[in-house]
């Protein structure tokens, strides 16, 4: 069903979302007269130039008959305002970002009761989502993605895969993966595949994994590669003392971090070094005598997060070529998230980019929970709730859609990990890993009883611990391993994700 959306913003993140909902919703844009999209002429969107704070604007834009009204400028209090103004009119739903920590942000419970108290539907803060990603991952040895689902019941690993890793070149039905783990899909260059029985991981290959916390950490140190070769002493240095560089330094500080935090304003730097109690050194982060001057190759790990993307990547440059073993670099421009990573920078993030794409999900109304976004939006984590109509299956019998891998299932209170042989059951909550395309399609494929015509009379397999792979085939696990990755014996490689 069209929808009447109302975006105010002038800069990416609202046209990110404009070029997301234009195809199948009536669409309006607030824009300031200083915007320098040039793109803007080319969306099938209608532009109003002016302040989305002014009545006179926001009823001409129609939001007394919007279903959702999203207030995406760069100004927190511009933001706040139009948001309020726009639930006296008669917006349905709101949603607001926000930038600064300090910005209606009391905190837990709190936080959510002044939102609702006002009218404020959603709030998203994109510079606190991206600072703690960065920490996540920064405070996790050897790892290039950490999530958590369920209350910390499900973790979510992505890591590199070294030359010295047991894991490699022997197929993973001849593998002991540790109970409670299971390798979700593997990135070998630029293409993206679900694992099999057959799969011979290699060195170099970025391996995404689900399980428990204990499972995860065994198979990272057993198989892997181990978390030695980037356990250290904790000290980091971040290159930025904006709004992202200060709370990723709070956040590592309270985690035992020892924190170097370079930033070229001489007066920011005074009030960062009252407020964070850590060493802030004023200057330029891409400056190589400073660099070499604060011996950042005995660092752990260098965080670039100022507001140029160019400027972090050349400091990411610098720190590569210096030995720094871990760089987790900000790029907020899409077309530069890619681009770092294909130059060999070792995490590239966005503030905005999870941002957008939760905001999307949510208009959309998604019958799938979007629980994460990987791979710079090309894949997902999403939770889908099997209907009470749904017949036992076990997973070995199932034929998802191509790059569609449950990783975990829901049952009451229980979270399991699943084999080949597990069965899903009426009403479980499955968490699957897939692309973001085939997201409608995984969810059909889930939902629709014509999909499971069948599977309950097939004959059992000869062995268990096969599971579904993105073309439906079974492996069958013949090495009695404690638990293989378990999956079909061929799979279709994707490219371009």
């Amino acid at each position: 069903m069209s929808m009447h959306i109302v975006i105010a913003g002038e800069h990416e993140t609202a046209v990110r979302i404009a070029e997301e909902l234009m195809d199948d919703h009536d669409v309006v844009l607030i824009a300031s007269t200083e915007t320098t999209i040039a793109r803007l002429d080319e969306l099938d969107i209608q532009v109003i130039h002016g302040l989305p704070t002014v009545a006179g604007i926001l009823r001409e834009a129609g939001v007394h008959n919007a279903d959702f009204f999203i207030a995406a400028t760069p100004d927190d209090e511009r933001n706040i305002v139009s948001c309020l103004a726009a639930d006296r009119l008669g917006a349905r739903r709101t949603v607001c970002f926000l930038e600064s920590p300090r910005s209606a942000h009391l905190g837990g419970q709190d936080d959510v009761s002044l939102i609702e108290s006002v009218g404020i539907g959603v709030v998203v803060r994109p510079s606190e989502q991206l600072a703690e990603e960065i920490i996540r991952i920064v405070t996790v040895p050897g790892a290039l993605d950490v999530r958590t689902f369920h209350g910390g019941k499900v973790h979510l690993l992505k890591c590199l895969v070294p030359e010295s890793a047991s894991i490699c070149d022997k197929p993973l039905k001849s593998v002991q993966v540790p109970r409670g783990s299971r390798l979700a899909m593997v990135q070998r260059g630029d293409e993206f595949f679900i694992p099999t029985g057959e799969t011979l991981i290699q060195p170099s290959d970025r391996v995404t994994s689900l399980g428990t916390k204990k499972a995860l950490r065994r198979l990272h140190t057993r198989m892997l590669g181990g978390v030695e070769r980037f356990v250290g002493k904790n000290e980091a240095i971040i290159c930025g003392g904006g709004l992202v560089g200060s709370s990723v330094a709070r956040g590592l500080r309270d985690a035992g971090w020892r924190i170097k935090l370079i930033e070229h304003e001489r007066g920011r730097c005074e009030a960062l070094s009252q407020d964070l109690n850590c060493m802030v050194l004023h200057g330029d982060g891409s400056d190589i005598d400073l660099l070499e001057q604060e011996h950042i190759e005995s660092a752990d790990a260098l965080v670039a997060v100022t507001n140029n993307d160019e400027k972090n990547l050349l400091i990411s440059l610098l720190a590569k070529q210096l030995g720094v073993p871990r760089i987790i670099t900000r790029a907020d421009r899409p077309t530069n998230e890619r681009l770092f990573e294909r130059v060999g920078i070792d995490v590239v993030l966005s503030a905005r980019g999870a941002a957008i794409r939760s905001v999307v999900s949510d208009v959309l109304e998604e019958r799938a929970i979007h629980l994460a976004e990987l791979e710079h939006g090309d894949f997902g984590v999403f939770e889908f709730e099997l209907p009470r109509n749904f017949p036992a299956i076990p997973l070995y019998r199932l034929k998802p859609p191509k790059l569609a891998n449950i990783g975990a299932i829901v049952r009451g209170r229980r979270t399991l990990i699943p084999m080949g042989s597990d069965e899903l059951q009426p009403l479980d909550h499955v968490l699957v890993i897939c692309r973001t395309d085939d997201e409608e399609l995984t969810r059909r494929y889930l939902i629709d009883p014509a999909q499971w015509a069948g599977l309950r009379d097939d004959a059992p397999p000869k062995t268990s611990g096969a599971a579904p792979t993105s073309n439906g085939g079974e492996e069958k696990n013949k090495s009695g391993a404690e638990n293989t990755n378990d999956a079909s014996t061929t799979t279709s490689d994707v490219k371009g994700a």
